[in-house]
């Protein structure tokens, strides 16, 4: 009954993941001990001894090296030609073959079947013994399982019901998992070192002893909590559909954070990643049912990029049009919008195809925000880029009034500096904002007054999410409404910017370029070090100047208007800064 109830639990996982079986763009591997089942490890048998002559309980055997199984403890007295025998070993519960004939990839494979106790243990002992024994034991047919990390039964049996008494959906499955410490139940895994898993592929053939039966590959993402002091599942995928075929046929399974599978939990990254392999992995396993398996291969996740530039064109009273730029060959971008402050995954969500987007039947006079992220192949999904706007109020005859900012956006932000730009109607005489870190209160942030339509800001935080307010003042102590933008400033990471005229560069903040944006020049200025020479190109790559500067600060006048590349060479790598000129 105990390892009946230990292929259950094995089962139960089969319910977590689906399977995918299109092909990717490869990407960086995340190394495996013994992928291809080249190396091979002998296990030492177990025997009694009865009447001063030993007996085999169980004969040497083999299994792939770097992969482990689950060994069931035996500490049973049974009698044997007369006498009373005590047989104490832990019978390793495996049946696995290196197979050397039509391998795809090196000179091994590997063959798991699913077994019989009679299958595994010597046939004079097992006819001794069998009569003794729970029906259960000699009657059940067990799978093969193989793993990356050692299984301790000890500690699985005690969590067993826990966990299968939550499996209604995947939602479920995994919030019963991520209260469950994996240490105790297996030890050991894949470390990633940082790279974050996307999919597994390989090779598989299967034979199943009479029909219907098939075999599975799962892997679980865990990372260690340091605050509940347990290694928690935080993702994973599982194939389950390798069902009869006699030769070597490709499958791809996909790692999906829990995120992805239920948006109310966080995000969490895997440091480790647990593989395990089924020979069968349904409630009914087939004695002698067989899995092949040869050549894994672990990729690190394909990447999707953020949304670049969202603006909002246009607006009025009930009605807003809004458009974004992104890089890449996203499949389809995901839209969600509703009141200003609302919870994402609250609002209401559309699926486009286009980098625009137009939104009706809005109220009047309200605050809305709007997200956007890419979506590409594989279900895949960049970040979330966020915009607020206004609404405009019904018509109202005011003798004296003052219009809202509209279209507020970021032209340019870097790790420390930000530039905010916006439109607006009438004349207002300036326009006043505040800036703080996101969810300020106002009258809690920076105030800035400003007579151009634009705001640069620097001494910001990396990495940091910021909350800008701007509204238009027009004399008379009359003020428009306020309009909020919400950004966040670059990461202290090194860029690599390659263009088409292989221009390579990273950003130091040893470059002050300002204004940005220019009104046909502006100043340039070096902190620590003279540059050895300085090039401007535009956006394309098509260098425009080129000159050695003798001074620290010097004015730089910009052909026409748009963006620029000012790459500065300096004696240790290279500066680069982005130049809007209006």
């Amino acid at each position: 009954m105990i390892m009946k109830r230990i292929y259950l639990f094995l089962l139960a996982f089969s319910v977590l993941f689906t399977m995918r079986t299109t092909a990717q763009n490869q990407v960086g591997l995340i190394p495996i001990s013994n992928p291809s089942f080249e190396n091979w490890t002998t296990g030492n048998g177990y025997s009694v001894t009865v009447l001063f002559f030993p007996v085999s309980v169980y004969d040497n055997y083999t299994y792939p090296t770097g992969w482990n199984f689950p060994s069931y403890p035996v500490n049973e007295s049974i009698t044997y030609s007369g006498m009373t025998v005590n047989v104490n070993t832990n019978l390793p519960l495996l049946k696995v073959s290196n197979e050397t004939a039509g391998v795809v990839d090196g000179s091994h494979a590997l063959k798991m079947q699913s077994f019989m106790l009679s299958d595994i243990i010597s046939s004079a002992v097992y006819s001794a013994a069998s009569s003794s024994l729970d029906p259960v034991l000699t009657t059940t047919v067990y799978p093969t399982v193989l793993s990356t990390g050692e299984v301790d039964i000890n500690q699985l049996l005690p969590m067993m019901y826990d966990i299968t008494s939550n499996l209604g959906s995947m939602s479920q499955l995994l919030s019963a998992l991520s209260t469950v410490d994996m240490n105790l139940l297996i030890d050991g895994g894949v470390p990633l070192n940082g790279a974050k898993p996307g999919r597994m592929t390989g090779y598989y053939k299967y034979t199943s002893a009479i029909g219907g039966d098939n075999g599975g590959v799962l892997m679980l993402g865990t990372k260690y909590n340091p605050t509940t002091h347990r290694r928690e599942v935080v993702g994973g995928g599982y194939a389950t559909n390798l069902t009869d075929t006699s030769v070597y046929t490709p499958f791809e399974l996909v790692y999906f954070p829990h995120s992805v599978i239920d948006p109310s939990v966080p995000y969490v990254e895997a440091d480790s990643l647990i593989i395990m392999m089924f020979s069968s992995a349904n409630t009914t396993p087939q004695q002698g049912s067989a899995l092949y398996l040869d050549n894994l291969q672990l990729w690190e996740q394909d990447t999707c990029s953020a949304v670049l530039t969202l603006s909002v064109d246009s607006v009025n009273t009930t009605y807003a049009e809004l458009s974004w730029t992104y890089e890449g060959t996203p499949d389809h971008f995901e839209v969600e919008y509703g009141l200003q402050g609302f919870v994402p995954g609250s609002g209401t969500l559309s699926s486009v195809n286009n980098s625009y987007l137009s939104l009706a039947g809005l109220h009047p006079d309200t605050h809305y925000d709007v997200y956007v992220r890419c979506v590409c192949d594989n279900a895949i999904v960049g970040d979330w880029s966020m915009i607020s706007f206004h609404t405009d109020t019904l018509p109202i005859m005011v003798e004296d009034t003052c219009s809202a900012v509209f279209n507020l956006h970021v032209i340019n932000v870097d790790t420390m500096h930000a530039t905010i730009g916006w439109g607006f109607e009438g004349n207002p005489d300036h326009f006043e904002a505040e800036y703080g870190l996101q969810g300020f209160t106002q009258g809690n942030g920076t105030p800035v007054g400003t007579s151009e339509s634009f705001l640069y800001l620097s001494d910001l935080h990396p990495d940091t999410y910021y909350d800008v307010y701007v509204r238009c003042g027009c004399g008379n102590d009359l003020w428009g409404e306020w309009a909020m933008l919400t950004f966040h400033t670059d990461t202290l990471v090194t860029p690599v910017i390659v263009d088409t005229t292989g221009i390579h560069s990273y950003k130091v903040d040893d470059l002050i370029v300002y204004p940005n944006p220019a009104n046909g020049q502006c100043v340039v200025h070096f902190a620590k070090e003279m540059p050895k020479v300085i090039r401007l190109y535009t956006i394309e790559g098509v260098l425009l100047q080129q000159k050695t500067p003798n001074a620290e600060t010097f004015v730089l006048n910009l052909p026409s208007s748009g963006v620029f590349i000012l790459s500065c060479e300096m004696k240790e790598g290279t500066i680069t800064r982005k130049i809007l000129n209006r």
